[in-house]
């Protein structure tokens, strides 16, 4: 129990499974959610991650309030490995749950059953998103008289417009995978038996490609959203002709030429 982390080829697949808090985000399960970033970053292997729930009915409950708050506000002392990792850094939360994201894999979000708060956010924080026909989204916050910290009120407008993500956050309803996916948010919204698959099929297919290239488009991605035109460009240009004069794109042209699969190393 806690997460599951494994690769099968060039994928790495996450899994949460904490059944006791219905996969809630406490400090322990953070810090091994880092951990497992920084990992997948360090191995070249990796080209594509999978994040999923193991439950059934919830992808994650959102932040684990009765760990989390308490360690963070200093109610109490830091008692494990992880809640010491907590407040070693003001920035750890946003890079568990991938707010500041220093992986240069896209991560693809399988999203089944209740998707609510934090989960949402980290949600957000991926490249790609696949939903199963059950999942329903929820930032519920404001119905409690809170703000949101975790990314939302940053990523959502970027990602689906101002005046909808507004609409998220402002109202704590909850939204059904077919609204998400009609506003952009889902790449793909599938029967629930088929979420995983679909999920693979999507990694699989991104593994096949220049990892050089995969790599650098999402480091792109990510460095552009708050350049300028002018900027952006620039910044294209920076981190994308290398790309160009690199072994990887040699080959990619050889084998097409060739008229084989690309070997890329």
């Amino acid at each position: 129990m806690g997460v599951e982390f494994e690769k099968d080829g060039h994928i790495a697949k996450v899994g949460l499974n904490i059944p006791e808090t219905l996969n809630a985000l406490g400090p322990d399960i953070l810090y091994e959610l880092y951990k497992i970033w920084e990992e997948s970053q360090e191995d070249d292997n990796v080209r594509v991650v999978i994040l999923y729930s193991a439950l059934p009915n919830i992808f994650c409950s959102g932040m684990d309030l009765n760990t989390a708050i308490p360690v963070l506000t200093a109610a109490r002392k830091p008692e494990t490995e992880g809640e010491e990792w907590l407040i070693s850094d003001d920035n750890a939360v946003g890079k568990a749950m991938l707010k500041y994201k220093t992986l240069d894999r896209p991560v693809i979000a399988a999203i089944n059953g209740y998707c609510l708060t934090g989960g949402f956010e980290m949600s957000m924080g991926c490249e790609l998103r696949v939903a199963s026909e059950d999942a329903v989204f929820q930032m519920r916050e404001t119905t409690l008289g809170i703000m949101p910290i975790g990314g939302s009120n940053v990523f959502l407008p970027m990602q689906i417009g101002s005046t909808r993500a507004l609409e998220i956050l402002l109202t704590g309803n909850n939204f059904p995978a077919s609204t998400l996916y009609e506003w952009g948010f889902l790449n793909r919204v599938v029967p629930k038996k088929k979420l995983m698959d679909e999920s693979m099929s999507l990694a699989e297919r991104i593994a096949s490609n220049g990892p050089f290239s995969v790599r650098s488009m999402v480091k792109l991605s990510r460095q552009i959203k708050e350049l300028s035109l002018e900027e952006a460009m620039k910044k294209e240009i920076e981190i994308g002709f290398p790309v160009f004069m690199s072994e990887q794109a040699r080959e990619g042209v050889l084998s097409q030429k060739e008229k084989r699969k690309p070997d890329f190393k």
